[in-house]
């Protein structure tokens, strides 16, 4: 009965959790919408868009620490790590992710307006963990080994640092494409960056910039103005395409229609804030910075991960490695980010082309956790249970 109660407690405060990164989300995204940038990425808010703001720091705040109690109830409920099967995995990688934007990308970097597009992932990933929810209870024997602690928590915290990695990346490839489309619009010249970010070159006076475009002061360059940025982009694609993307990866998962409407749903809501946010984001070279940072620095942890399960492998089956298909999954995800890295520092290939790398290495990454746990048979297919 004791476990039952805390497997209860454990379920409600993953609720109260759940609705404080909505309410906490919403009051970003309020924070964005009054959130100005200027041409060299200096950022500066209104005073209501501060105080919302705060707002929205303070229940995120509040929803890690319901959230932090409703895992640590679930491992007490189990007599276990709370990150053996599914459910428990992506509530995790839910909870590590919502810390790593409010530390990392709020404090570390100064981006706290685009943390909302953090905690949508959270949310989104929390909603896909009710859909594979598991009752609290032992593990399979294979399962049961101190391994379980080292590996799994490895490939949970850099699963969560590449999630936040892929926000950036989605986001520097929208503002990219903004600043290019406007340089193309407007017939000046354009001059790409270290990492393919859009500037137009050559100093100018008041009457030489071209229409759409806004002085810098500190670089003495052109770039492209945030509004004319909007305007370059079509609004349509931006709902439709990650709308239709979850609505068929849930039916296929899931085949729940009601289910994948109401996630297609939240995902056109996201893509039309995408499309909205583009005014509002930090110049394009900044943000793939920030994917940058974040990638090269959960690389390592995820390297370890594989490196934990080989050992783990061996201890369970006999064998460091065979070719399972998470196995095959993880080295390929882990290939995927390697070539980002090396892509970063190889001249011709730095910019939109490494990006486009990291987005089919999250791809890969989700495919390896979700395709080969729910639709492959193999030594991995008791992690949904």
């Amino acid at each position: 009965m004791a476990n039952e109660a805390l497997a209860q407690s454990s379920n409600t405060w993953f609720n109260v959790a759940l609705l404080a990164y909505i309410v906490a989300m919403v009051a970003y995204f309020f924070r964005l919408a009054f959130t100005r940038v200027s041409a060299d990425g200096v950022i500066a808010g209104t005073a209501v868009g501060r105080r919302v703001g705060m707002l929205g720091t303070a229940v995120a705040v509040i929803g890690v620490g319901a959230h932090t109690a409703s895992v640590v109830m679930r491992g007490l409920a189990a007599g276990r790590v709370p990150w053996a099967n599914m459910y428990e995995y992506s509530s995790l990688l839910a909870l590590v992710a919502v810390v790593v934007g409010l530390v990392v990308v709020q404090q570390r970097m100064g981006y706290g307006h685009l943390v909302g597009f953090v905690l949508a992932t959270a949310v989104l990933s929390m909603t896909i963990g009710l859909l594979l929810y598991t009752p609290a209870g032992p593990v399979v024997p294979a399962l049961n080994s101190y391994w379980i602690k080292i590996h799994t928590s490895a490939a949970m915290a850099s699963s969560s640092i590449f999630m936040v990695a892929f926000v950036a990346t989605a986001l520097y490839l929208v503002k990219d494409a903004a600043e290019r489309r406007v340089a193309e619009r407007s017939n000046a010249s354009f001059d790409g960056s270290t990492v393919g970010a859009a500037h137009v070159g050559g100093p100018a006076t008041t009457e030489q910039r071209p229409e759409g475009y806004e002085a810098d002061t500190e670089l003495d360059t052109r770039v492209a103005s945030p509004l004319a940025q909007r305007e370059a982009l079509s609004p349509v694609w931006f709902p439709v395409v990650p709308g239709l993307v979850v609505v068929v990866f849930v039916l296929a998962v899931w085949r729940a229609p009601v289910a994948a409407i109401i996630a297609g749903s939240v995902a056109a809501l996201l893509g039309t804030a995408a499309w909205y946010a583009v005014p509002y984001l930090p110049p394009a070279a900044k943000l793939d910075n920030l994917a940058y940072r974040t990638i090269a620095f959960a690389f390592p942890i995820w390297t370890f991960a594989v490196m934990a399960g080989a050992i783990w492998a061996e201890e369970a089956w006999g064998r460091y490695w065979g070719w399972d298909p998470k196995e095959t999954g993880s080295f390929f995800t882990w290939v995927l980010y390697a070539s980002y890295l090396h892509a970063r520092s190889t001249h011709g290939w730095r910019g939109r082309r490494a990006a486009w790398v990291a987005v089919v290495a999250f791809v890969a990454l989700m495919i390896t956790y979700y395709a080969v746990n729910l639709w492959i048979v193999g030594l991995h297919s008791y992690a949904k249970a």
